[in-house]
């Protein structure tokens, strides 16, 4: 027997999976892809750089993403406080500041006690960015929130995907702390970005928590 088509049928088979990429949409997915290329950046180089390039032993060399990691899951667990009042915007460009002035002079002083507190301002300073990102991408474009969502985090993704090579390949041409330097650099870039996660008629200032950034913790 044939199943008659319910009203909705020939919306959700017309939805597309994906929305096109707009300039908003584009805009958002720049952001996500410097903070997430940062973020795979942190994950396969920061115990490394510690130990390889500063000396540093195999515990302090742990040290290093473990202080990255838990300063973004602190940064999670206090979205609704440090969100509450304050723009999106304002929030991301201080946070993409933060993590990249962090880590640059973490660089600059090149040592292993620096490096952990450079990692730990990374974490600190990235931790709402993807959460508010996704946000603002749920409530951004005429597709709907899902196909907006997939949009952006395919690009976010795409640098959490590329950003360990490409550090790699960075390393191999020059140095490691050159290729960290980039990482600080991604997070400036998301600074600039700011202004994307606050679009025109939006409202944004409730928790960031409704987005997850993390894969590892």
């Amino acid at each position: 027997m044939r199943r008659r088509d319910l009203p909705g049928d020939a919306e959700e088979r017309a939805a597309p999976a994906a929305a096109r990429p707009t300039r908003p949409l584009f805009a958002l997915g720049l952001v996500a892809f410097c903070c997430l290329l940062a973020e795979g950046a942190a994950l396969d180089w920061s115990a490394v750089y510690v130990r390889d390039d500063l000396g540093g032993g195999a515990a302090v060399a742990a040290l290093a993403y473990a202080a990255f990691s838990a300063t973004m899951l602190v940064g999670r667990l206090l979205s609704d406080r440090l969100v509450a009042g304050r723009s999106p915007a304002s929030l991301v460009r201080a946070g993409g500041i933060l993590a990249g002035g962090g880590l640059a002079v973490a660089i600059v002083l090149d040592a292993p006690a620096a490096a952990l507190a450079g990692f730990a301002l990374l974490g600190a300073g990235l931790a709402l960015v993807i959460p508010l990102v996704f946000r603002a991408a749920a409530a951004t474009g005429s597709s709907g929130a899902g196909p907006s969502l997939a949009a952006v985090s395919t690009m976010g993704y795409t640098g959490f995907l590329a950003g360990p090579p490409l550090i790699g390949a960075i390393a191999s041409a020059s140095s490691l702390s050159v290729g960290l330097g980039f990482v600080a650099a991604m997070a400036f870039a998301a600074a600039v970005l700011a202004p994307a996660v606050s679009p025109p008629g939006s409202s944004l200032s409730s928790s960031a928590r409704g987005g997850d950034c993390r894969p590892a913790v």
